[in-house]
């Protein structure tokens, strides 16, 4: 899936999914969160996958339809 660009706070956030992984880069950082380790996500469809939101803190990535909420 392609990258999904959204700020963190005063952060820039890009989101990339792979088919076993999630993967945040935050201001040059990147981090890769197996979805083996969120079920719901490694099954659900990109269009699914691309319907998060930020937390109103920015603090959480939440996916309202699949019950998911990530600390970031």
């Amino acid at each position: 899936m392609g990258i999904v660009s959204n700020r963190r706070k005063d952060q820039e956030l890009k989101v990339v999914f792979n088919d076993d992984s999630l993967i945040l880069e935050i201001d040059g950082k990147e981090t890769a969160i197996p979805l083996l380790w969120y079920q719901n996500l490694l099954n659900a469809s990109p269009a699914d996958k691309a319907k998060w939101k930020l937390s109103n803190d920015g603090k959480k990535m939440i996916w309202e339809n699949l019950n998911i909420e990530i600390l970031i």
